[in-house]
């Protein structure tokens, strides 16, 4: 523990926790039933590791800001968990698919919207964080202005969706926009 507080800085200590709970958490739901363990312990694992990949970057976000880092420092150490999870994803497709497959799979619309659901997530944990600071009387960013940047991607990913979908009757980023990229590239 002595080596954690010397060696790891304090903004980066709750994304490295998030990250290394993720690893724990992986390895004993994949490979759990391997040496026996209860199917509710491997379940659990899996709700954390869900916990992990989809709240990690709020808490690594507010833990940043809460040790002294600023807006955009923040929100590069809250997304190493997403980034590192999203790469896991495309190497594990690439084990089955071969690698162009694997690399095309790690750019499709799922991941977009789920980075604008993380950005989202950062966007509610940064307004709660200027709160506080708020209430306690501290120095902090314009509310409105600081947290509005969070929904920019979402607006603009799901923008894009809803306008193709509307004027081409196209899916643009989930399924349909995957396959026709798929067969044009890929096949």
């Amino acid at each position: 523990m002595k080596w954690f507080l010397n060696n790891v800085p304090s903004q980066w200590r709750i994304a490295f926790a998030v990250v290394v709970t993720a690893i724990m958490m992986t390895v004993i739901y994949d490979y759990g039933w391997q040496i026996g363990l209860p199917l509710a312990l491997r379940n659990l694992s899996g709700l954390i590791l869900f916990s992990c990949i989809m709240l990690g970057a709020g808490a690594a976000y507010i833990g940043a800001r809460v040790y002294g880092s600023n807006y955009a420092q923040a929100i590069k150490i809250a997304l190493v968990t997403p980034v590192i999870w999203h790469i896991k994803e495309m190497i594990v497709c690439m084990g089955f698919y071969g690698f162009a497959a694997g690399l095309y799979s790690g750019i499709q619309g799922p991941y977009l919207f789920y980075y604008c659901i993380v950005f989202m997530l950062m966007g509610a944990c940064h307004l709660l964080y200027q709160i506080s600071l708020r209430l306690q009387k501290k120095s902090g960013d314009k509310i409105i202005k600081s947290t509005a940047l969070f929904f920019i991607p979402m607006l603009v990913i799901g923008g894009l969706e809803g306008t193709v979908m509307l004027v081409f009757g196209f899916d643009l980023f989930v399924f349909q926009g995957f396959l026709t990229g798929y067969r044009a590239f890929i096949m």
